[in-house]
């Protein structure tokens, strides 16, 4: 068995932590009893069945943790329940060391290991707890701190100091818990929980208030009077039975029935304005992409005319026959001219043996100029 001592100042995420000790039980199957209000459907999802939760007073007395019987039926102490109780301040204090009910509940909670329990009580300082019980069930001090609430040192002041104040770096809201073994904070660390949070503040009611248990004299014509307490011990039922298993399905009547429940929200010119809007824009998503410009590229045709019926009478009027170029010439022939351009552009080619001798070749004709 485990007795966890859970400390901090207000706001310091005593109870999330707890929390999330909540959660790691119901992971590993075991059960639970508690007097924090635990939203199961928030913390395990609405499909979760194979949940056992314990709700006991805010202030239990004995008779109380008696009813929430043993929390492991075999020895190994890995498959304990976890009890958890919050504000053990105001009702496990040295102030109240002589209340009737006290000594029961120490000897019930020294006697928790052999019940198949282990026990969580959230308190501000471990100052307060009553120093039989401190001494007895004190194996473990949990000092939780918010790391939000530190600043960085060195960086912190000097980003406040070239911002003039304006902005402040802080560290992340991280939940840590220092694990102590023993009831001094100079014992020896042991163990640290660390809890983001987030996933959490759903799952507890943090604004929650713990009141004294009512009592009533309960009188019987038939029966002795008694004193009974108002508050007792209760099982809540898991999120299956309670949000899963009742559930509308979602066929296509139901799917239709939401559809009009959730269109009355919108007036009609709403309605259409916004399915207009959608059309337009699926229509305008189901347009074919425009075709990219293709650009042919037409090779120059070969003249009609065989080469020597075309270059039968001219003479090169000049040339010029440049290095690792075609040669450059414009032929004369009864003051026509043709100059190679022209001939290149028909397809033919052209090589020199000199400025007046060149001979033009193209589609297996060859012809040969002179000046």
């Amino acid at each position: 068995m485990t007795v966890y001592f859970v400390t901090g100042k207000l706001g310091n995420g005593k109870s999330l932590m707890s929390v999330a000790r909540i959660k790691e039980a119901f992971e590993r199957g075991v059960p639970v009893a508690t007097n924090l209000d635990i939203n199961l459907k928030a913390m395990l999802g609405r499909k979760s069945k194979n949940v056992r939760l314990l709700r006991v007073p805010d202030k239990p007395s004995h008779a109380d943790l008696i009813a929430i019987g043993r929390g492991n039926l075999t020895y190994d102490e890995k498959k304990n329940g976890l009890l958890v109780l919050d504000e053990c301040g105001t009702w496990f204090n040295s102030r109240t060391w002589n209340d009737k009910g006290r000594s029961a509940v120490i000897d019930w909670c020294l006697h928790a290991r052999k019940l198949g329990w282990d026990i969580i009580f959230i308190v501000q300082n471990i100052s307060i707890v009553d120093k039989q019980a401190r001494l007895a069930l004190g194996e473990h001090l949990v000092i939780c701190r918010r790391l939000d609430r530190m600043r960085i040192p060195v960086i912190s002041a000097l980003i406040s100091l070239i911002t003039f104040g304006v902005l402040e770096l802080r560290l992340p809201r991280i939940h840590v818990g220092v694990v102590k073994y023993g009831d001094s904070e100079t014992a020896l660390t042991v163990d640290k929980w660390w809890s983001y949070g987030t996933g959490l503040y759903s799952a507890y009611d943090t604004k929650q208030a713990f009141i004294d248990n009512k009592v009533v004299t309960v009188d019987s014509p038939k029966t002795a009077n008694a004193l009974h307490d108002t508050a007792g011990v209760y099982s809540l039922l898991p999120p299956y039975y309670t949000h899963y298993r009742y559930r509308v399905q979602m066929n296509a009547r139901n799917i239709m029935r939401i559809t009009k429940i959730y269109g009355k929200r919108f007036s009609r010119f709403t309605a259409f304005t916004g399915g207009l809007i959608v059309a337009s824009l699926i229509a305008i998503s189901m347009l074919p992409d425009p075709e990219p410009e293709r650009i042919e590229i037409t090779k120059p045709q070969m003249a009609s005319k065989s080469l020597s019926e075309l270059l039968e009478g001219y003479s090169i009027e000049s040339a010029m026959t440049p290095p690792n170029a075609l040669p450059s010439f414009v032929l004369e022939k009864d003051d026509v001219r043709l100059s190679s351009s022209q001939l290149y552009a028909m397809g033919f080619t052209a090589s020199a043996k000199g400025i007046c001798n060149i001979t033009v070749t193209g589609e297996n004709q060859s012809f040969n100029l002179i000046c």
